[in-house]
């Protein structure tokens, strides 16, 4: 993440929640990040594991050991009670979560202002935006919470790997360790398959009538991060299944860290503002171009070695893809020209 959790005051939201690398006397996303992102430096942040601990990814895990702790996955309860029973108590408590993080980011930026550093200043979402943003985003739940259903029924009828429980974790140093290196592991892996899906849903047929909808939001807010067309969200959480589904001797938590990295970390990182723990010029970039930048800060590197790498907001000289001369821009914020727009949607 670019950003990771400051030592300012506020902790996540407003000035001096910056990342290091920018410079607060340019304009908001103007900062160019090349330096700040590459394989090395990826490569490092795993060797010293600062991707995990000096991170939001830290939040987020213990956000999941909390659930896991005080509201397991029922997985008898699949053979006992009735999966709509089963489904509605989960998916309550999944909504509420994950409502309370992202309506965390989206009062304090967009309610209180707690924020000064917007990349497009004055641009507010409609109710009508807020509306279509919470729809989609609702669907992304249901289907986080049918998944994790499915996948308690595979546990319980024995039909995939098996689990193990906690005491069988904590009695065992093998699985102990096995356990914590998934733990570590689900970020890393999750940046991956990010990247994939995602460059995928780009293909034009595939981005015109699915990813098309996630782009409506090219000024995105918190809710946007996960609004999307519900073919989207099922490539987009077929993550989940890798390792739990394949691998034997992994707690349930597995999973849940694995959905909760991919329902909670869209949030903040679709902010729209300069000035939070997780701030994202490099993925605003993308809804402002639509044609780079398809992976994350983490695996920037794999944008740079494909040309499609754009540092900043305004002219690019690391971007060498196709749409290099396609653009006009202008002021501080950048826009498709209708050369372009023609060509991402025909």
């Amino acid at each position: 993440m670019p950003a990771g959790i400051s030592t300012g005051k506020n902790k996540f939201i407003g000035p001096g929640t910056e990342a290091p690398w920018i410079n607060l006397k340019l304009a908001p996303g103007t900062t160019d990040q090349t330096t700040a992102l590459s394989f090395q430096k990826s490569l490092n942040d795993v060797l010293a594991l600062n991707f995990f601990f000096d991170s939001p990814n830290l939040i987020w895990f213990f956000m999941a050991l909390a659930i896991h702790t005080f509201n397991p996955y029922d997985i008898a309860g699949t053979l006992t009670t009735s999966a709509t029973t089963w489904f509605l108590s989960r998916f309550a408590m999944n909504y509420c979560v994950a409502f309370v993080y992202y309506g965390f980011f989206h009062y304090g930026l967009y309610v209180a202002r707690w924020g000064k550093r917007k990349f497009v200043e004055g641009s507010y979402p409609s109710a009508g935006n807020m509306l279509h943003n919470l729809y989609y985003w609702s669907l992304g739940i249901v289907q986080w919470t049918f998944w994790e259903y499915v996948m308690c029924k595979i546990w319980a009828t024995d039909q995939g790997a098996g689990y193990v429980s906690n005491n069988e974790i904590l009695n065992s140093k093998s699985l102990f360790a096995w356990n914590v290196f998934w733990f570590l592991a689900i970020p890393v892996w999750r940046d991956l398959h990010f990247y994939i899906a995602h460059r995928f849903i780009h293909i034009r047929a595939i981005y015109k009538y699915v990813h098309s909808l996630h782009h409506r939001n090219n000024d995105p807010e918190p809710f946007s991060g996960m609004t999307m067309h519900t073919v989207e969200h099922l490539y987009y959480f077929s993550n989940a299944f890798t390792p739990s589904l394949f691998v034997s001797g992994l707690s349930p938590m597995v999973f849940l860290w694995n959905f909760i990295h991919l329902t909670i970390a869209p949030g903040a990182g679709h902010s729209g503002f300069e000035d939070n723990f997780q701030a994202d010029q490099y993925h605003f970039v993308h809804h402002a171009k639509f044609e780079c930048n398809y992976g994350s800060p983490f695996s920037a590197f794999i944008d740079q070695y494909f040309g499609t790498f754009r540092e900043k907001l305004g002219k690019s000289v690391k971007y060498t893809g196709e749409y290099k001369n396609d653009y006009e821009e202008t002021n501080e914020t950048i826009q498709l020209s209708s050369k372009t727009a023609e060509k991402k949607n025909s």
